[in-house]
Order: structure tokens, then C-alpha cells, then sequence
């Protein structure tokens, strides 16, 4: 699990039913989920659903030519947009360990204009990691697209 400071956002591995009733990871204002793992479990959904939380699915690969470029953009734009409201954002893959933070750095990256530091496999962070690995375009292009995803609303 990690807690960011720059939104109400955490990143954590896939929730089992537990998690979802555990009072101190599902907090009274946790209002959005979103889900970048490939799996989408019917039964966990429902109870996020049931719950009142807000469900997202954005499926991200792990470490292939493209994980999924255009799904991260659109997540970021969710959490964008849930941000602007002041609402509380768990986002998840299977781990929480890549794919997850990818996708939170990359808001980082449009909300700030700036990389925040999460040193992953040798690197600055993920969304950097993911870059320089070919998994996604290149830095260049990325950051692009991100601070435009910010311009669009401002």
C-alpha cells in the first residue's frame, strides 16, 4: 500500500472482501475505485458497487510492448476529474507494486508538471521505468500528453 500527499489517493493490491470491509483500508469517504488490473472479479465489483464507491476498469498488461497507454490516459482523466471534487481515489492492479503507481505518477506528472519519486528496478519512478523499458511511448511524448490532459480543464 502507499498513501499519496498531493491528492486523496492510495495505491493498493487487489481487494479481496476483507479489504472492502476493513474500515481502515475502505475508509467512510472512499468514493472511487479504480481497478487497472487485466482481472475483473464480478463478485469483488459488486461490493464496491453495493458499497456506494464508484468503479472503474482501465486493464493494464504487465511489462509488454504496450501496457496500455491510451488506458492510463483515461484514467488519469477520471482521477482528474474525482480529484477536482475532493474525493478519496484507491486505485489497484494485482500487486500494487507497478501498474497502480504507474498510473498515479502519471496524474502526478499532469497535476504538477513535475516526476515525483518512487525509485522502482533502478529507476526514478514507474511511469519513467515503463518508458525506458518500451513498455509505454517514450518520456517525451508522455509528458505532452499529460500537461494537456491538465490544460483541457483549465
Amino acid at each position: 500500500m502507499k498513501v499519496y500527499s498531493f491528492a486523496k489517493i492510495t495505491v493498493r493490491p487487489y481487494p479481496n472482501i476483507c479489504d472492502i470491509n476493513n474500515r481502515w483500508i475502505f475508509t467512510e469517504d472512499t468514493s472511487v475505485v479504480i481497478n487497472v488490473s487485466q482481472k475483473d472479479k464480478k463478485e469483488i465489483t459488486d461490493v464496491i458497487v453495493r458499497k456506494g464507491i464508484k468503479y472503474h476498469h482501465f486493464p493494464l498488461a504487465e511489462e509488454v510492448k504496450d501496457i496500455g497507454w491510451s488506458n492510463i490516459v483515461e484514467a488519469v482523466k477520471r482521477i482528474r476529474d474525482y480529484d477536482a471534487q475532493g474525493k478519496r481515489i484507491i486505485v489497484h492492479c494485482d500487486g500494487g507494486q507497478n501498474r497502480s503507481r504507474t498510473v498515479v505518477e502519471a496524474y502526478h506528472f499532469a497535476k504538477t508538471g513535475q516526476h515525483i519519486a518512487d525509485e522502482y528496478k533502478g529507476f526514478y519512478n514507474h511511469l519513467i521505468y515503463n518508458s525506458r523499458s518500451g513498455y509505454l511511448p517514450c518520456l517525451e511524448e508522455i509528458e505532452k500528453e499529460l500537461l494537456q490532459q491538465m490544460k483541457e480543464i483549465q
